[in-house]
């Protein structure tokens, strides 16, 4: 049985693979205009493993990175109890 963690890796993999693909870069063209080697390109087409800073420049290349923080910093789905410990931190 495949775990959550590697099914979500893969599932990120294949839609950065995809939306690379759509754009119309290939492999060599988006690890030179994101600046992110080569060989990581392809581990993470590959295997699914990439860290998170460049990931962060795949996505900014393939206009996916608003999306990515919007996703991130949204907290509509924590608890009210949540949110207030989290406001006490930050004050």
């Amino acid at each position: 049985m495949i775990s959550l963690e590697k099914e979500y890796l893969q599932q990120i993999r294949d839609l950065f693979r995809e939306r690379r693909i759509a754009i119309g870069l290939k492999q060599v063209d988006a690890a030179s205009r994101s600046g992110v080697n080569i060989a990581t390109l392809r581990l993470f087409e590959k295997k699914g493993q990439i860290s998170l800073l460049n990931l962060l420049k795949l996505s900014t290349l393939y206009k996916m990175d608003r999306h990515i923080v919007t996703v991130i910093t949204d907290r509509s789905w924590w608890t009210i109890t949540e949110l207030e410990r989290a406001e006490k931190l930050r004050t």
